[in-house]
């Protein structure tokens, strides 16, 4: 638990990826698809892209629980960050595309979510 207490930030951000996922699998269509939008954006939250973020999510929660090692913290790092901007990319697209030129609760949030990974991954202690 020392380790966790250590770790509460990345534990958290799993939690986070990992309900994203679970919200996708529960949720048929999240993300509906504006009429001037590529087709791609309804198909982000489909069942293989959900069990990729619960599985993120869920390696990251287990992670925790022991000594964060340079190579794991990186590793989990860029996964993370990379889920998070692939997800604000799709939210902003669909924002943008559909007929109400403003952007959504959702994509705010989760620009707050990718700036705070990158606080993290930046100012943390690399020793920790």
């Amino acid at each position: 638990m020392k380790y966790l207490k250590k770790n509460h930030f990345w534990f958290l951000t799993g939690m986070e990826t990992f309900a994203l996922g679970l919200l996708f699998i529960s949720n048929g269509n999240f993300i509906d698809r504006p009429p001037s939008s590529p087709p791609f954006i309804a198909n982000v939250d489909d069942p293989p892209f959900a069990i990729a973020l619960i599985i993120v999510g869920m390696y990251t929660m287990f992670s925790c629980f022991d000594y964060l090692h340079h190579s794991r913290k990186e590793l989990m790092t860029f996964v993370l960050l990379f889920v998070w901007t692939f997800y604000l990319v799709i939210f902003s697209i669909h924002d943008f595309t559909s007929p109400v030129f403003m952007p959504k609760f959702t994509t705010i949030f989760i620009l707050f979510i990718v700036v705070r990974i990158l606080f993290e991954a930046f100012w943390s202690n690399p020793n920790d």
